[in-house]
């Protein structure tokens, strides 16, 4: 496939504001490539190369493209420079100066997919003496022969800047689109169902949505959505049942609901596991003989980070193949004292990792296992998976399992948080002790009740930043005074408006995020963000934060419910507490949690 083909859709998306029409879009691109192609636009189409596990980065500075620039087109870089800083952007400045080149080149050619991709993949496996040279002169291989349109997307992948606004949840209904005609033939006791419901456009969409899930489900046990694409490819449908979970390949975590008071978890749950809820490092562990691989929530690779959990893996779990997960925490021994969120995200670093392991060791608390010597555990309760853990650690130093007790008993349940809270822990989890490891969702299987803070609204909401407000008064020095932000609505996969944040940033914390954010500055509202407001700059929603605020009130300004409920709804004084590095802007609150924890907000104030 030529490269054109996949800038110009890329283009296509990039003015795009309407879901189903980057499904349309996407969805023809995928229906021309072949199964050695398709692999490969998915990651392009991610702004990646390679499934998000792999952590395979083109690392090129902006010097360095600004120097293949100049090099390809005959401009001096004082020139590219000078525009990058009129345009803010090199892809478009690429763009205009393939377009007007100075200097023909003399070994330009038609740029494939294929030469693009092996291109970049070289450019991020270059290191060592002389890589720099090497890594510039592959770029300027692809911009000599680079129609302008392709010069703006060759530059803008391996500097990250891509911001096509098309999430997962996008791709896979694409994926489901060019795959629905087999689906049918397959799947006639559901088509006809479904068609006795709904007629036309609608039909079509929901049977799009039932193999969209079960591709959904593929995805959450095997975190890469190229591969996937692929097999389906190769083989159709039927390679769905050939995916399954494999070591080295993260899953994608299970997610807790939340309720607010212990009576409402046990009417719930009844008779439940309840354990306790640590603020660290969210583990996945995999374990394949000597062989130690952890990925973090958003399914980082991050094992060089942490020698000291996977020096304790290797001595406590028993098992030669095994994937287990838990909470890793910075842990004083002399006090036997958690240290907080602050002190444990030191540890995740790229420098000093030696030296930061000594000063502030992990402690691993373990709380699920899914997978023992080929052994799929996931399907098994609760309450089994919880007695194989329990066999599978040796006592040691480094790794542990979360305390736990049993009950169905509300006031039991309330003293165990209470005493949870006291030691400087988060609170509670809540589990179902019959119910499945639900991989990649969000159910009603695991409760959380974390610590009350001031106000009616008693816990916190993690929202994504998608855009900031220039600073006033004695915050116009810093160019950021206000964050807007959102919660998450998976079911349209978008970011809707929930709240503006003054409070609760230093003057250290505002210079910081104005630098972390003028980064990612878009120049239109991103296709996935849904607000009524305008800031002064909208941001690719990639940040995470949390938040604390009196209480979730209605709002005539602000999406987020206002397409479920008829009215918005907003957070009252939000105060920023922290990022959250550790997860994906996917993983934030979604508009339908911010729903319930309204309700529950209104109830509570009946109560009293």
């Amino acid at each position: 496939m030529r490269f054109i083909e996949i800038a110009s859709v890329m283009q296509k998306l990039e003015s795009i504001s309407s879901r189903i029409e980057m499904v349309a879009e996407l969805s023809k691109l995928f229906a021309k490539a072949s199964s050695n192609e398709i692999d490969k636009i998915v990651y392009l189409i991610q702004g990646q190369l390679g499934p998000a596990y792999k952590n395979i980065e083109a690392g090129l500075g902006e010097s360095f493209v600004i120097e293949a620039i100049a090099k390809t087109t005959g401009y001096s870089e004082e020139h590219v420079k000078k525009l990058f800083k009129e345009k803010g952007d090199l892809g478009l400045v690429a763009q205009e100066l393939v377009q007007k080149k100075k200097q023909l080149s003399l070994f330009a050619e038609e740029l494939t997919l294929e030469k693009v991709f092996s291109n970049f993949l070289k450019i991020a496996n270059a290191s060592g003496a002389g890589s720099q040279d090497l890594k510039i002169k592959l770029l300027c291989e692809l911009l000599n022969s680079a129609k302008p349109l392709e010069a703006k997307y060759i530059v803008r992948v391996p500097l990250n800047t891509l911001r096509l606004g098309v999430g997962d949840p996008t791709i896979m209904d694409a994926l489901a689109e060019i795959n629905i005609a087999e689906f049918k033939k397959q799947a006639k006791r559901i088509v006809k169902e479904l068609s006795a419901k709904y007629s036309g456009d609608e039909l079509h969409r929901q049977i799009r949505a039932k193999l969209r899930g079960l591709i959904e489900e593929k995805y959450n046990i095997h975190s890469d959505l190229g591969y996937i694409a692929k097999r389906l490819k190769e083989k159709g449908l039927k390679a769905l049942d050939e995916i399954t979970i494999t070591l080295g390949i993260p899953i994608r975590p299970t997610l807790a609901e939340r309720l607010s008071t212990a009576e409402e978890i046990i009417k719930k749950l009844g008779k439940c596991a309840v354990e306790t809820k640590l603020d660290g490092f969210r583990m996945q562990i995999h374990k394949d003989g000597d062989k130690v691989i952890i990925f973090s929530r958003r399914q980082e690779d991050m094992t060089y980070m942490f020698p000291d959990i996977v020096a304790g893996v290797r001595e406590q779990i028993k098992a030669k193949k095994a994937i287990v997960e838990g909470e890793a925490i910075a842990y004083d021994e002399n006090t036997a004292q958690f240290f907080p969120f602050q002190v444990t995200i030191q540890r995740k670093r790229k420098y000093d990792i030696k030296e930061f392991a000594e000063k502030y060791p992990l402690k691993l608390f373990l709380f699920d296992v899914m997978y023992v010597d080929g052994k799929n555990t996931m399907s098994l309760p609760f309450i089994e998976r919880r007695k194989i853990l329990e066999k599978l650690v040796k006592p040691g130093r480094v790794i542990s399992l979360t305390e736990m007790i049993i009950t169905d008993n509300p006031k039991e349940l309330e003293t165990f948080f209470n005493s949870c809270v006291e030691r400087g822990l988060e609170g509670i989890i809540a589990k179902d002790l019959h119910e499945r490891y639900i991989a990649g969702a969000r159910k009603f299987a695991w409760i959380k009740l974390k610590r009350s803070y001031k106000g009616e609204l008693t816990d916190t909401i993690d929202v994504v930043i998608i855009g900031y407000y220039k600073g006033k008064g004695s915050r116009a020095k810093f160019g950021l005074g206000t964050l807007l932000a959102a919660s998450y609505n998976p079911e349209k996969d978008v970011f809707e408006s929930i709240a503006k944040i003054g409070s609760g940033m230093t003057e250290e914390q505002l210079a910081e995020l104005e630098k972390m954010l003028s980064k990612i500055v878009a120049k239109k509202k991103p296709a996935r963000v849904v607000s009524e407001l305008e800031p002064d700059y909208w941001v690719e929603p990639k940040y995470v934060a949390e938040v604390i605020a009196d209480e979730i009130t209605k709002s005539p300004v602000h999406s987020c419910a206002k397409e479920i409920i008829g009215e918005g709804l907003a957070l009252r004084f939000p105060r920023l507490l922290k990022l959250r590095v550790d997860r994906k802007p996917e993983q934030a609150t979604t508009t339908k949690e911010i729903i319930e924890m309204y309700k529950q907000q209104k109830t509570l104030k009946v109560e009293q």
